[in-house]
């Protein structure tokens, strides 16, 4: 028996039940959120464009940061079946239920694409790419070979559609295997975990390409996809280490041991190191190299407002889980690792609306003015996240809350981090 686990540890069925109050709770969230987003709207005094610009970039926030949650939460499932990693497999069902919000976050990135398009991307814009039209942008039309529509739709439905098949075969597969046992799931798992692995990380970097720095359409950096998946995937892991002590606190997961729980602490800590790294460092090399074309875009992140968003960034994202998590006791105290994962949670959506409203809030003459944090804002983003908790609650209550017969439900449940 490992250490500090003596206890005799009994696999069996093990079904979470969404509770009335879990449904009253998202709903609340989903119908008061749009209540606050429609009175922010309508309390809106800014001119017609620049509201409409506020309309598409909150929900254009808010799908692209859930989305990014959600197919991390798969890139964690790909991974650890590639490391033949075990220690995970008793919180596996909850990656597997954050993959199955990926539908709805696709479809909300897809209707903001087609509807505000234009209102947000500047490369959409008409003639942008015409020489004879006045709107011809010289840069923008050399881009133009891979911002173009045909190309870009093109490729963000087979990214979609990729992207959700095999989040649907795991899930489908560690089912199946609840019912069937043996490892004929767990090498399919294996194998295709290693095609989605190759796949994942060159599709989402065209995908924040695309979606996220397309926004700014003269910038570019080369470091920029890894900065956002630091930001999705931090974000993920935290969402599962607080769903996983939610649902401990409520009698379930009875195989999960702290040392489980403290893995994904030391994850959270690790990973808010990693962002830091990534988003400092593509900020100190465009500001040493000083080029005109690349420091514009940091000039918008910190004047006429936006320097609160900035350095709040930094605050959120580093100084808190850095310090907070630095300690043993930090990651093993379930209520303080609650306290710091909301603080990082809110962190990272604050990073996503500093990168989406500063491009495309954008007047007239260029200029990026900072709207504030308002009733929209709190509106949109409490609605996905009752949307969000909804579909989560709701796939873990179809299924086991952990894999019963997966051939490393015994490691995961005799887990100790040897310290």
């Amino acid at each position: 028996m490992a250490h500090g686990h003596e206890h005799e540890v009994v696999i069996k069925d093990e079904k979470f039940v969404m509770t009335a109050k879990d449904k009253r709770v998202s709903m609340i969230l989903m119908g008061g959120g749009l209540l606050l987003a429609l009175i922010g709207i309508l309390t809106n005094h800014s001119e017609h464009e620049m509201l409409m610009k506020r309309i598409w970039a909150n929900l254009l926030a808010d799908g692209y940061f859930f989305f990014i949650i959600s197919i991390c939460a798969t890139a964690f499932i790909a991974i650890k079946a590639i490391a033949n990693a075990g220690w995970h497999t008793s919180i596996k069902r909850i990656p597997e239920a954050m993959g199955t919000f990926l539908p709805f976050a696709a479809a909300v990135l897809i209707i903001v694409l087609i509807g505000g398009g234009s209102e947000v991307y500047h490369w959409m814009h008409h003639g942008i790419t015409d020489p004879t039209s006045p709107n011809y942008d010289k840069v923008i039309a050399g881009k133009s070979w891979y911002l173009n529509q045909g190309f870009f739709w093109g490729r963000l439905i087979v990214f979609f559609a990729v992207w959700i098949f095999i989040t649907r075969k795991f899930r489908k597969w560690s089912l199946q295997e609840d019912i069937e046992g043996g490892l004929s799931f767990f090498d399919k798992t294996y194998k295709t975990a290693a095609f989605f692995t190759f796949f994942f990380a060159f599709t989402f970097s065209m995908f924040s390409w695309d979606i996220m720095m397309s926004i700014d359409t003269h910038w570019f950096s080369t470091i920029f996809s890894i900065y956002n998946f630091a930001t999705g995937w931090v974000s993920a892991i935290t969402i599962m280490a607080l769903t996983a002590i939610q649902l401990k606190k409520r009698g379930y997961l009875s195989i999960v041991n702290e040392d489980v729980i403290h893995d994904l602490g030391k994850m959270m800590f690790a990973f808010s190191i990693f962002w830091t790294y990534m988003w400092v460092a593509q900020m100190l090399l465009i500001w040493y190299a000083n080029l005109p074309e690349e420091v514009t875009y940091y000039l918008d992140r910190t004047k006429n407002g936006w320097g609160f968003h900035f350095y709040l960034n930094l605050a959120l994202n580093f100084i808190i889980p850095f310090f907070g998590l630095m300690t043993r006791t930090g990651k093993r105290n379930t209520w303080w690792l609650s306290f710091v994962g909301c603080i990082l949670l809110f962190g990272h959506w604050n990073d996503v609306y500093l990168m989406t409203f500063a491009g495309a809030m954008k007047d007239h003459h260029g200029i990026s003015h900072a709207p504030g944090w308002g009733l929209m804002e709190f509106g949109f983003l409490a609605m996905f996240v009752g949307g969000f908790i909804y579909v989560l609650l709701t796939s873990l209550s179809k299924a086991n809350l952990y894999p019963t017969k997966h051939p490393y439900i015994m490691e995961s449940a005799l887990h100790d981090v040897g310290v």
